[in-house]
């Protein structure tokens, strides 16, 4: 009798578990809201307006950055067996930090073209300082690409402006 209890107990238990919705709604980013983000990085990569396209980085990084909350109840549950549960894979077909970089590196290149030494600086010093990940090495790598030319970019705008050669001396 007492093992048939236990083993009851123990049949509902895992039943109880596996019934349960364990996902949270901040846990998952649903269709809509990746298309929207999707939408946001390609217009970073087709844009022409500084300003928007710093709003993109802004935007991309953002969501980036949204911490994930762990369900509660999931949490006490599994709080005996965390050192034996691994992370969950990440179920996007990109990575949101990718994107973000991307569309930073992306803006600061579009700034340096135009001249816009400040913004170039600011967009390729947040790469560099933001993603020490080995995983981003190629956009740190970029960007400090990026850095080295902010200072040759203006020298090539100033090569390239004519000189005002006075016909007269002023008299």
């Amino acid at each position: 009798m007492r093992k048939s209890l236990i083993f009851c107990s123990l049949l509902l238990v895992l039943a109880g578990c596996q019934t349960g919705n364990l996902r949270t709604s901040s846990t998952t980013l649903d269709n809509a809201s990746f298309m929207g983000l999707w939408e946001v990085y390609n217009h970073c990569q087709s844009s022409n307006d500084l300003d928007s396209m710093r709003g993109d980085v802004k935007q991309l990084t953002l969501a980036a950055q949204t911490p994930v909350r762990d369900n509660p109840t999931l949490q006490s549950l599994i709080k005996p067996i965390k050192r034996w549960v691994s992370e969950p894979p990440t179920r996007l077909a990109v990575d949101l930090k990718a994107m973000a970089v991307a569309c930073t590196l992306y803006t600061g290149q579009a700034a340096l073209n135009i001249g816009r030494d400040d913004v170039a600086t600011e967009m390729f010093s947040s790469v560099v300082l933001r993603t020490p990940q080995p995983e981003f090495a190629y956009y740190v790598q970029q960007a400090k690409i990026g850095l080295s030319q902010v200072g040759t970019s203006t020298e090539l705008v100033r090569a390239s402006t004519p000189k005002v050669i006075p016909v007269s001396a002023p008299r």
